[in-house]
């Protein structure tokens, strides 16, 4: 337990089960949102084989590009192989990604010849954008983590210029390093997320930060071989409070 932070106890468990649980019932409150489109409406097969990452990319598209606020959900009880991927803003509306099911990386490094290393879900300037649902964003990272004097700091689900971000609610696992990153946002709330990954996994940080403002980061239970929560850069008014941290090297300025 790092310094100064605090057992998030039964308050962080009863909220990641309530929003897990909440998931359903914001789903169908979602109908005020006019438009819902799921990853199998654009041709994904979720089976945690198949690359689904062009139908990921095609249900993105529709949803920011939609004239109406949008829900893109991926559906619980399957399982979505999306390969590296940038998802571009600026959307017309306020958006929602809904992962009820889990997304799910490939398994070997070399899947990102010819891509860059340091992304898998790149998020890139996008305003206005909530990510809840209560599943599972695993980045599959044991053979990184066997080759990982030899990679950059890979991160799994990464946010660049982006303003107004909500991630809370979903799992994030097995990164094949940083879990969740934000780069220049302004913002962002990271709340009632699970982070895990082996002690023993190298720089697998849970939530880092990258010259951002405004952003609360609380009541997580976040277990990884590396920092809980590191920031670097210019950051400014970051609120980290009722964090389970550990196993870990704590919270790194």
């Amino acid at each position: 337990m790092v310094p100064g932070a605090r057992a998030p106890a039964a308050s962080v468990l009863r909220g990641l089960v309530a929003l897990a649980g909440a998931a359903v019932l914001w789903f169908s409150g979602a109908a005020e949102a006019r438009v819902l489109l799921t990853l199998d409406d654009f041709g994904a097969v979720g089976d945690g084989i198949a690359n689904d990452t062009q139908a990921f990319v095609d249900a993105w598209t529709a949803a920011c590009g939609s004239e109406e606020q949008a829900v893109l959900a991926v559906p619980v009880a399957k399982a979505y192989q999306i390969w590296p991927v940038q998802l571009s803003g600026p959307c017309k509306k306020k958006l929602k990604l809904l992962i009820a099911g889990t997304i799910v990386a490939p398994a070997s490094p070399d899947e990102w010849a010819g891509r860059d290393p340091m992304k898998w879900l790149y998020i890139y300037g996008v305003d206005g954008l909530s990510v809840s649902g209560g599943g599972t964003i695993d980045g599959v990272g044991q053979e990184w983590w066997a080759r990982s004097c030899k990679r950059k700091k890979t991160q799994a689900l990464h946010f660049e210029e982006c303003r107004g971000v909500s991630v809370q609610g979903v799992t994030l696992q097995n990164g094949p390093q940083f879990h969740l990153s934000f780069t220049r946002c302004t913002d962002v709330k990271a709340n009632f997320l699970r982070v895990v990954a082996p002690a023993d996994s190298p720089n697998t940080d849970g939530v880092h930060l990258n010259d951002s403002s405004r952003v609360q980061i609380t009541d997580n239970l976040i277990s990884t071989g590396d920092d809980c929560v590191s920031m670097v850069g210019n950051c400014s008014d970051v609120r980290v409070r009722d964090i389970s941290c550990g196993p870990g090297h704590g919270i790194r300025i």
